[in-house]
């Protein structure tokens, strides 16, 4: 690599709220600042909030409008901005965003490309197009980085990606070492929470893959053993007109709280009594660590990332995918015994910081951006 500034651009398909893989570029770029690694960001689809929110903390945020289809002109303007703004590093975040990179980078010297794969869809399946054009990519890429080993498995079995160029960096949280306890009752009655009541919360985007309704069906059963219960759910999602009228159908519309997109979530989630995470499939789910390092009990499918997140009977309970009675037993064992909620809410709470802090994690990746990986 050139001795050069290193100046990294990351292409992301928008920065838009609520999920998990934007608002880990919006903390890398900010992270990344304060490091002295100057990072600008490229959305190909849309601006979005955490967008706005960087270009008016002084960050370089390009919005380059991507056409349906190939679109050719999106591959040159790209390098335009490579060239114009001298970047040495392309950190792509999830695919689109790499296969135009990488193509954009052809023939421009020392240029490090590297793509994160933040999480898969679900069902996974075989492409033969990506199966015979990945190999090729790949060989003009720097590495891969997969955000839990089930994603690194995924991206060798579907994509064709070669092994030997996909590490495992792990999603992290900022940790906090002293939470800002809240008013909990005040906090309450904003939601229109009574002050007794039981809450069993997520927060996710409101899309299939996140598989509300099983959690939905779950939590009607919780109503039969634990009634003085409330399921608050934090997100938008195309899927959340749809969702709303679920919760009618099963009788319990009463009990269930949508609350859209929330700038206090690690307020709301000092509420929760247990974390539920229902998804078919997961990389490394950001909500899932931060709500474990408020020292909130969770209980989510077996599925991806989940599995090696949670520490099943230790910091919360795994449970298999679409087991509705299972997923129900385990939130009501939880909330009718507080000793264990606070035994596993700690130790969930140690693991965060041990294995998922977002120090660690933007160490990993400034060693990408700047020299050798070197596995902590």
């Amino acid at each position: 690599m050139s001795k050069r500034p290193v100046r990294v651009l990351h292409i992301v398909l928008s920065l838009g709220e609520g999920g998990g893989a934007e608002k880990l570029v919006h903390d890398i770029v900010k992270g990344c600042s304060d490091e002295g690694i100057e990072s600008l960001v490229c959305c190909l689809d849309m601006l979005g909030p955490l967008g706005e929110q960087l270009k008016e903390q002084g960050h370089k945020v390009y919005f380059v409008k991507r056409d349906r289809g190939t679109d050719i002109r999106l591959i040159k303007k790209l390098r335009r901005i490579l060239v114009d703004e001298n970047i040495t590093v392309i950190h792509a975040h999830q695919y689109t965003p790499f296969f135009y990179g990488v193509l954009a980078s052809i023939l421009l010297r020392d240029i490090r490309v590297i793509m994160t794969e933040h999480g898969r869809l679900y069902p996974e399946l075989h492409n033969w197009k990506r199966r015979l054009i990945n190999p090729v990519l790949a060989s003009m890429a720097y590495c891969f980085v997969a955000v839990s080993e089930s994603t690194r498995k995924s991206m060798i079995t579907y994509d064709n990606f070669p092994a030997h160029k996909i590490k495992v960096i792990f999603n992290g949280v900022m940790l906090k070492h002293n939470v800002m306890r809240i008013d909990a009752q005040a906090k309450r009655e904003s939601l229109h929470l009574d002050y007794s009541s039981k809450i069993v919360g997520t927060a996710a985007r409101l899309n299939d893959v996140k598989n509300i309704p099983m959690m939905l069906r779950s939590f009607k059963l919780v109503l039969k053993s634990v009634p003085d219960t409330y399921l608050l759910i934090a997100g938008r999602g195309e899927k959340e007109a749809e969702l709303k009228v679920l919760p009618v159908g099963l009788g319990i519309s009463d009990r269930v709280k949508f609350l859209g997109l929330r700038n206090d979530l690690p307020e709301i989630y000092q509420l929760y009594d247990v974390f539920v995470l229902s998804s078919f499939t997961e990389g490394i789910s950001v909500t899932l660590l931060e709500t474990m390092n408020t020292g909130i009990p969770s209980v989510a499918t077996a599925v991806g990332g989940n599995c090696e997140v949670v520490e099943n009977n230790v910091t919360g309970h795994l449970v298999p995918l679409d087991d509705d009675k299972m997923m129900a037993e385990k939130i009501v064992g939880l909330l009718q015994d507080p000793h264990k909620r606070s035994m596993m809410g700690k130790n969930g709470t140690d693991r965060v910081r041990q294995l998922f802090s977002f120090e660690g994690m933007l160490k990993k990746y400034i060693q990408l951006y700047s020299s050798s990986y070197e596995k902590a």
